[in-house]
């Protein structure tokens, strides 16, 4: 029996925003003496645009955290119902044939959460089964594949519906309080969008299948100061310590670890920055021009959170030019990661 992914379906926002724009925003707003250095620093990210909800002025006019959740909240489970039917679509389902529900939402607070808000709206089974994430923000993409592979092993003929949805735009809020470099690179990385992709369990794996082989999950000792998320009165912040410059560097080695000298061809990898894509690459052994192409081209459209691994995946899988065992990776706040080891089933093969 095999756990087989689908090719994920991205809706990012409507909106795109430049980083240009927002650096001639941030300079028309404030005078510190550093904004100048953590500009640079923002342009050095890799993002040209990013997708958002709303236009500039709009989302920097947002006031109160009240405000902005409902905002964030109302734009992101839109677009998650958006990607989850036409995931649902491309796999020629209907929401009935759905079985097990992951959603991975985190950038408004919200209860009922996003897998109550989706059975209703899809018009899924009442006892579908149902894995919420509510705090795993970057990681939420792979995190949820995890799961899914989980949920489906040993049980031919199932399926789950992994769903991650973001509004990063809610963290932009310049005039709330003086700006830090976190506020100004955090505010200015991230993109807003929803991915869906249907999982499935079949006896058998067809030709250009791509294959669950195993997971992985990781919470990275001693590395609560990496990331971290502030709720203001304002709104809410993301923020992060010294150990953020080494905490992807120290996983890595958990990563290969866990691999155990498994051949790796290709893999996806979570834009969440530069110095990311390259360095888990070269740990896998991979070259950083070529393999991390599809990560690149990501990110420049900004970094989506939960949902960029997905973005990745699904840049991977509609060229078609990766086969063999290859590795999804993403990483997340404290510092976690998760990872599942893949294969793609070469022409006129079975799994």
């Amino acid at each position: 029996m095999d756990v087989v992914i689908g090719r994920p379906v991205v809706v990012p926002a409507e909106y795109r925003v430049s980083t240009d724009a927002l650096v001639e925003d941030l300079k028309r707003r404030h005078d510190h003496p550093k904004l100048g250095v953590w500009l640079r620093m923002l342009r050095s990210t890799g993002v040209v645009d990013r997708p958002w909800s709303a236009p500039l002025e709009e989302t920097a006019g947002r006031a109160g955290v009240g405000v902005r959740s409902r905002a964030a909240y109302a734009a992101a489970s839109a677009r998650a119902v958006s990607a989850a039917q036409n995931a649902l679509l491309r796999a020629e389902l209907g929401p009935r044939d759905v079985d097990v529900l992951i959603t991975t939402h985190t950038t408004s607070w919200t209860i009922p959460g996003l897998d109550v808000d989706l059975v209703g709206r899809l018009g899924l089974r009442p006892d579908v089964e149902r894995i919420g994430l509510a705090t795993a923000a970057c990681v939420g993409g792979a995190h949820g594949l995890v799961h899914a592979a989980r949920a489906l092993r040993g049980r031919p003929g199932r399926r789950a519906l992994v769903v991650a949805a973001e509004d990063l735009s809610t963290l932009y809020h310049p005039a709330s309080k003086p700006p830090t470099m976190q506020d100004v690179l955090y505010a200015g990385l991230f993109g807003d969008a929803a991915g869906a992709v249907v999982v499935s369990s079949v006896e058998s794996a067809g030709a250009g299948d791509l294959v669950v082989d195993d997971v992985w999950e990781l919470v990275l000792p001693d590395s609560s100061g990496a990331y971290w998320g502030v709720v203001h009165e304002a709104g809410v912040t993301f923020d992060s310590g010294r150990e953020a410059t080494t905490a992807s560097e120290r996983a890595v080695p958990y990563l290969t670890g866990w691999l155990d000298g498994r051949p790796v061809d290709w893999a996806a990898v979570h834009p969440g920055g530069p110095g990311i894509i390259s360095g888990t690459l070269a740990g896998l052994g991979l070259d950083a021009e070529a393999a991390g192409r599809h990560a690149r081209d990501s990110l420049a459209g900004g970094n989506l959170g939960g949902v960029a691994v997905l973005d990745v995946l699904a840049r991977t899988m509609a060229e078609g030019a990766v086969e063999g065992p290859g590795v999804a990776v993403a990483y997340g706040p404290g510092f976690t990661a998760a990872a599942l080891y893949l294969r793609v089933v070469r022409s006129g093969a079975a799994g």
